[in-house]
């Protein structure tokens, strides 16, 4: 898949393919794409060119809020979501 966001290549062409019951991590710099590539799962964001695969089925032009019901979804990081609270509570 890729995502071009105007003259900014976010994601070039990534391929991987993730076995049931694997556990599958992805790494690299700030900016290198990962949350990007995330989104493109998540469908978030549309993809530029390229396909998603799960279970066989292509999900490309599936919704984000159909995902979830084959499994698929994602969390967003909020660090202010207990502003209230303390270790010590």
């Amino acid at each position: 898949m890729t995502k071009i966001f105007g003259g900014l290549t976010a994601v070039n062409d990534v391929s991987f393919f993730i076995k049931k019951s694997e556990i599958f991590g992805l790494i690299g710099p700030n900016g290198a794409g990962k949350t990007t590539l995330f989104n493109l799962i998540a469908g978030e964001i549309k993809m530029t060119s390229g396909n998603i695969f799960f279970n066989g089925e292509d999900i490309s032009n599936k919704k984000n809020y159909e995902r979830p019901t084959l499994g698929i979804a994602r969390t967003f990081q909020n660090p202010k979501l207990f502003s209230d609270i303390t270790v010590l509570v």
